[in-house]
């Protein structure tokens, strides 16, 4: 299984395998030139045995903590014995994938007899569309490797009964190994490990709530039931009212729409239709790939079969009791996904789970449509198990083999990606490669600013992540998940800093007030510049004009180097 998810992993990612220690999935200018740069700081950082949660390279000369950043240590720690960035990352991205689909298989394997069915598991789950569009972008939700073992595990160790407050261990090592594929997660990626504390705690809570021997048959059962959503809804308008910050997590959350259109980088199934309605208002984000839960249609097809057989769902549950609450754990993770019911950009009904959004710390998981990655594991498990059954019944064996393969193919054709566009080493202008020689500790780029999640000052070109681990020169810039408003507030207290940013970022703006020459003496002596650069279209505009004019009193001359302009002594 291993080699042939392996294989997947080159037809989904193409060409990236033709180009493996040389080139990264992403477009220019795009984040995954932080995953670079991730592996790149963490592994300098130990090798120098300083701590690896700091960078010294961004912010300059003061720097940054990385704790709050999305940082993969994962990859870091890949690095650290590679000390390759790129192949660490890709081999990281490879391992992921493949161990992801491997997981999955063994854990459909738990309940299904059907070895193409646990094969097309592996597949919904690893290769899920969602993770494709993220691909180019988001490289850290795409390590969810330890999460199908993780379930594994915790479904030997632990048994649950119904209105028990506490499970009886039933392994000690499977619970050490649910530890350790915890740590794994908090290695790799924050949302996969918050999807893994919901499974956890919405699995002992199906037994401690006794959800099982509900009968859906009593009115009572939907009166209650509506209630908890009325009450829901309620709570959160209340809360929204009062001014408690829900950390835009309704303005993140999904739409139904998401699950029913292909995503834009989608191969067969995307159309001028689907993709100006990918692009369309009834999103907070048009086009953007946190809108993208789209699984397919032939799964979706599949679960509702499913769903009409519920004598096979008896059976299951007599011959695997563990298996009973993923149903309610997939509308668990469904339900996540949106924390306000929308429709095609239509608001019906905030959700009870939304409330997570008003509750701090875990607002922090402020992006619910990422967990459509526990969908799409537990859709194929809910859904393959009475399925596998009924054939058992019905068909011969070759018949079902067959049967499973044709709804394969079928899964193939609908997740093919677009080929991936790729960053090549080749790419990284000459202008970056020539500023490793040069004295000095800084580069100071123009454009320049500060990005994190919340907030942008200036201007930063994620590609100046990559490009330092050519030169590796620090940069007063940064481009990080989290950073501190002080730091903010830090490119107002050097007046040359303040002068450039304001001219970058508005042209017209007539300084009254010039940096001394002076103070540019302080500002260069405080940021060390090796050389400055100029972009292309940054050429002849206010802020290079400034630029070179603070500079001639201190011995700088300026010369062009293919497109760009460099200015140094």
């Amino acid at each position: 299984m291993f080699l042939v998810y392996s294989l997947l992993f080159v037809a989904f990612t193409w060409p990236l395998a033709t180009h493996f220690t040389t080139s990264f999935v992403g477009p220019g200018g795009g984040d995954a030139n932080q995953y670079v740069w991730n592996a790149y700081n963490f592994q300098q950082q130990v090798a120098a045995g300083h701590n690896p949660w700091f960078t010294p390279r961004l912010l300059y000369p003061v720097g940054s903590s990385l704790v709050m950043h999305t940082y993969t240590p994962i990859m870091g720690l890949a690095n650290v014995v590679l000390r390759h960035n790129i192949l660490a990352v890709n081999l990281c991205l490879w391992l992921s994938f493949t161990l992801s689909a491997v997981g999955a298989y063994r854990l459909c394997a738990r309940w299904v007899t059907n070895p193409v069915l646990c094969l097309l598991a592996g597949v919904a789950f690893a290769f899920t569309p969602y993770k494709l569009a993220h691909l180019p972008e988001h490289y850290h939700l795409l390590l969810t490797a330890p999460a199908p073992f993780y379930i594994y595990a915790f479904l030997e160790a632990f048994s649950f009964a119904p209105g028990r407050l506490w499970p009886r261990v039933r392994r000690w090592s499977q619970v050490l190994l649910c530890v350790v594929l915890g740590l794994l997660t908090l290695l790799s990626d924050y949302y996969t490990l918050f999807g893994l504390l919901y499974f956890s705690v919405g699995y002992a809570a199906y037994y401690t709530l006794s959800i099982g021997r509900i009968s859906w048959r009593r009115p009572r059962t939907w009166l209650v039931l509506t209630a908890v959503f009325v009450v829901g809804h309620i709570a959160s308008r209340l809360l929204k009212l009062a001014g408690v910050p829900d950390n835009d997590g309704f303005w993140w959350g999904g739409d139904v729409a998401g699950y029913l259109l292909p995503p834009l980088n989608n191969r067969w199934l995307g159309t001028p239709a689907t993709a100006a309605l990918q692009q369309s208002d009834i999103f907070s984000m048009p086009g953007s790939v946190e809108n993208v839960m789209f699984m397919g249609y032939a799964l979706l097809v599949v679960l509702v079969l499913s769903l009409c057989l519920p004598r096979q769902r008896q059976q299951a549950v007599a011959e695997h009791p563990e298996w009973q609450p993923l149903p309610a754990l997939l509308l668990l993770f469904f339900l996540l996904t949106m924390p306000e019911l929308q429709i095609f950009g239509k608001n019906i009904l905030r959700l009870p789970t939304g409330l997570l959004h008003f509750v701090p710390f875990f607002n922090n998981i402020r992006c619910p449509t990422r967990h459509v990655s526990y969908v799409a594991l537990l859709l194929p498990l809910v859904a393959f198990v009475p399925l596998d059954r009924w054939l058992r019944a019905h068909w011969a064996w070759r018949s079902q083999l067959a049967g499973a393969a044709v709804l394969l193919l079928v899964v193939l054709v609908e997740y093919q990606p677009n080929p991936m566009p790729l960053q090549t080493v080749a790419q990284v202008p000459r202008v970056y490669r020539e500023a490793a020689s040069l004295p000095g500790a800084g580069l100071f780029t123009i454009p320049f600013g500060l990005l994190d999640g919340y907030r942008q000052l200036g201007r930063v070109n994620p590609d100046e992540l990559f490009y330092q681990t050519f030169h590796h020169k620090a940069l007063s810039s940064a481009y990080i998940s989290r950073v501190p408003a002080a730091a903010f507030a830090s490119f107002d207290h050097d007046p040359v800093v303040h002068a450039l940013l304001t001219v970058q970022t508005h042209p017209d703006t007539v300084l009254t007030t010039i940096p001394t020459s002076a103070q540019v003496a302080v500002f260069l002596q405080t940021y060390q510049p090796a050389a400055f650069v100029i972009y292309p279209d940054y050429r002849n505009t206010p802020v290079h004009r400034l630029l070179r004019e603070l500079l001639q009193s201190q011995g700088y001359r300026e010369e062009s180097v293919d497109n760009y302009i460099r200015l140094r002594r």
